[in-house]
């Protein structure tokens, strides 16, 4: 049993720092070597983005009291 904050498993917290490092490089790369082709996000589609991963999480941690800041 690890330790947890709240409802979350601190492991779980560091393997998915992991994991969304190794995609947010995947993403950078794409996005620089296809650059002519691709519609990058505005910063309201990036704010959009976000509002949507919030309310997911606060639907999976409802006693989180998770807020975007």
């Amino acid at each position: 049993m690890g330790i947890k904050f709240g409802e979350i498993d601190a492991s779980q917290i560091l393997q998915n720092e992991f994991r969304l490092a190794v995609l947010e490089k995947i993403v950078e790369m794409i996005a620089n070597n296809n650059t002519p082709m691709l519609r990058i996000p505005s910063g309201d589609d990036v704010n959009g983005i976000k509002s949507a991963v919030v309310e997911d999480l606060k639907k999976k941690y409802p006693k989180s009291d998770i807020a975007l800041m």
